[in-house]
């Protein structure tokens, strides 16, 4: 009897055991499994992550060179805008003569003011939400060999540093000229002119663009601008919004 019992328990022990081995067998599979899950996932996060943009060496950028060179560079860029502009507003006649009558003059009238009375209200509010982004494009006085005179009046007597005191007024100018520019969409007042204010205002900021691409200058908190492409980019962007505002305001 005992002798039985003794091998009965035997028995049951064994099987208890195989079962121990057969259970931790798949858990060790999955626990592999898990591993190589999570390494794939580290992987993949790494072909993933955005590959820092590579900045140009200092030497080949206008700032670089001499005063007289800094000079002639930027009437060169600042008359290449103005040509690219010109050269968009021919677009626009062109296409002004192509399209049925009427058809371009509804497009103009009531379809850019809205937009773009929206995108320079939010740019405006952007310049105090975001103040350190726009101060840093800001070209500091003597930029290009001593070009950059622009006076800063009245800022001391604010507290405002050269940077702050010009990302300011450009911000309410933005905002008061974007808000104008949305009242002559819903016709309140003759689009034409928040029209040519924002084409002047633009122009006047136009300077801070090239600051960016002569100095390799980013905008803290933004994405960076790979040069020299995004600042090409940047002034065909330009040469579009001003040629845009040229065509409400003299239509």
């Amino acid at each position: 009897m005992k002798l039985s019992l003794w091998l009965t328990l035997s028995l049951l022990f064994l099987d208890s055991n195989a079962f121990v081995m057969r259970a931790r067998k798949p858990l060790a599979s999955l626990s592999t499994d898990s591993g190589r899950l999570h390494a794939k996932m580290q992987e993949k996060e790494l072909q993933t992550e955005p590959l820092l943009t590579q900045r140009p060496d200092p030497s080949i950028l206008l700032s670089s060179k001499d005063d007289n060179t800094q000079r002639l560079g930027f009437f060169v860029i600042f008359a290449s805008v103005l040509l690219g502009t010109a050269g968009f507003v021919q677009v626009l006649n062109g296409l002004e003569s192509i399209l049925p009558t009427g058809w371009f003059a509804t497009w103009r009238n009531y379809t850019w003011p809205i937009p773009l009375g929206l995108i320079y209200s939010v740019a405006g509010v952007a310049h105090f939400t975001m103040k350190n982004s726009f101060a840093a494009i800001v070209p500091p006085l003597g930029t290009w060999g001593g070009l950059w005179i622009v006076p800063a009046p009245f800022s001391e007597k604010l507290g405002l540093s050269y940077a702050d005191y010009h990302t300011y007024w450009s911000g309410v100018a933005e905002i008061g000229c974007g808000v104008m520019l949305i009242a002559g969409g819903v016709g309140v007042l003759p689009v034409q002119i928040p029209a040519f204010l924002l084409f002047c205002l633009t122009t006047a900021v136009t300077p801070a663009n090239i600051y960016m691409a002569t100095h390799d200058v980013q905008m803290p908190g933004a994405p960076a601008v790979p040069y020299p492409s995004g600042h090409l980019i940047r002034g065909a962007a330009q040469c579009v919004l001003l040629g845009l505002f040229w065509k409400l305001a003299f239509q």
